[in-house]
């Protein structure tokens, strides 16, 4: 099973509750920071909107804030 990809801005103090539950949890993320052209584009291609992050990517769907982020990768363990 592919890594589920988080959307995220680096600074971003909000991207990084999603990214520390995942830590906290031992779920490994492919993290892509929207700050990056090719990051960026990609989440503009799934749909996304930048200025929402953070998102997270898996199963085929695209997931939008940490409260539904959280929810997703509890459910996966």
């Amino acid at each position: 099973m592919e890594k589920p990809i988080l959307y995220h801005w680096a600074p971003c103090a909000t991207c990084a509750v999603a990214a520390s539950f995942a830590a906290e949890h031992g779920i490994e993320l492919d993290k892509r920071d929207v700050e990056q052209e090719g990051p960026y584009n990609e989440l503009l291609a799934l749909g996304g909107d930048a200025d929402l992050i953070p998102y997270l990517y898996a199963g085929g769907e695209l997931i939008q804030g940490n409260d539904a982020i959280i929810a997703y990768l509890s459910q996966q363990q």
